[in-house]
């Protein structure tokens, strides 16, 4: 049995969450909000950024022609981003198993936040029913 407990939030207040553990005398500091705003943190543009990290575009009068046009792209040029490895280890920490990682992420980049409780073997199925009771949906335990 996982030690884990997870559940997805459609507005990320977990004051009623917070509430509820204390109440049942559970500590705090086990509890982690991921929000729909750690999804886009760290992503980076590639504008301007050639392979190997080389910076292009836009100087005052640096220009170096087939250097500073752009970043071509199977679409052209322009700006594009790449994948937060950080919030994917983050999910990881949570214990997350790597095939349900990406329904995670995805509840993230529709607005949500998952929420999640380090939890003791002892105290799993209080903090399961606290997050039942305060409405979070796809409540798992890994």
């Amino acid at each position: 049995m996982g030690l884990v407990v997870t559940g997805i939030s459609q507005n990320g207040d977990i004051s009623a969450i917070e509430a509820a553990l204390k109440e049942a005398g559970l500590p705090l500091d086990p509890i982690q909000l991921i929000g729909p705003d750690d999804s886009t943190q760290g992503a980076a543009s590639r504008t301007g950024i050639m392979e190997g990290g080389l910076m292009t575009g836009g100087g005052q009068g640096t220009g170096v022609p087939g250097v500073t046009s752009g970043v071509p792209t199977a679409g052209g040029f322009g700006t594009h981003y790449f994948r937060n490895e950080t919030l994917s280890d983050r999910l990881g920490d949570l214990e997350i198993p790597d095939d349900e990682v990406e329904n995670y992420v995805d509840a993230l980049q529709a607005g949500r936040s998952v929420v999640a409780y380090f939890a003791k073997a002892e105290n799993i199925d209080t903090v399961t029913t606290i997050f039942r009771a305060s409405g979070l949906a796809k409540i798992k335990t890994f």
